[in-house]
Order: structure tokens, then sequence, then C-alpha cells
């Protein structure tokens, strides 16, 4: 098979993206969206084992790597959908983007209803996690 090389247009700087000047003009128009779709590059993820355990208090199940959302995967991509509250130059302020400072951006795409799904199903473990992560204090209680 072919390699696959990717450059980023981006940084993710302390929770903005800091879009690569050359490719500012390609934002225009951006600022009409209220969500944007990012992709990145999980530069400090490493080759996951197949089964892994979510991290929060008690048991949970171990599950096949390709069923959670870690970011240690063979290719390391991430997608987050990010609230944007501004675009100033080539800067976006986002809120909602859960990776490191430094993590180079692969791309951005604006949030339209094509992304929106009425009904979905998740596994019982991960509405778990859920409402763990909704009240911190359950995260501790057993």
């Amino acid at each position: 098979m072919d390699r696959i090389s990717f450059e980023p247009i981006g940084t993710v700087r302390k929770g903005a993206i800091l879009i690569d000047r050359r490719w500012a003009k390609g934002m225009a128009g951006i600022e009409g969206f209220s969500h944007l779709l990012v992709l990145t590059f999980l530069h400090k993820g490493h080759k996951p084992d197949m089964l892994i355990r979510p991290k929060g208090p008690g048991k949970f199940p171990g599950i096949g790597f390709l069923a959670t959302r870690t970011g240690h995967r063979p290719n390391p991509i991430g997608f987050t959908v990010v609230k944007l509250l501004g675009r100033r130059g080539n800067v976006l302020r986002v809120k909602g983007l859960d990776v490191w400072d430094g993590t180079p951006v692969l791309d951005v795409k604006p949030y339209t209803k094509r992304e929106v799904v009425g009904k979905f199903r998740m596994p019982p473990w991960v509405k778990r996690l859920d409402r763990l992560e909704k009240d911190p204090l359950r995260r501790y209680a057993t």
C-alpha cells in the first residue's frame, strides 16, 4: 500500500487553533458557522493495545480500541466538534477542543445539518462514563 502523508494546516495553541498564514484566506466566511469539525494528528499517541479498559472508578469491560475515543491508534487522527467563538485573522477561538497544546491540525470543516444524528445508541458503559463526567463527585463514589 502507498504511504499517505499530510501537511498540517495549523496548530492548537492554548485552546485556539492557529492556522498557518498561507491558509488564512481559506477561512473567509467561516464566522457564519456556530460549530466546526476539527481533524488533528494526535502526535502524543502510540500504538494501541487491542483491548483497553476505559478510565474511571469501578470496573469497565475490556473493549476494542476501535470502540473507544482513545488517542492511541494505528493512525492517530483526532476528530472533534467545537464551538466557534470567533476568528481574528488566522486564529480561531474555539470551545470544546479536547487535544494537547501543540497538536497539529490537519483540517477544519464547517459543522452543518449533515452531521446531526437524531437517534443514536451507546453501550451502557459509555452512559456511565458520561454521568461521571457531568457529576465529578460521583467519580469517587463506588
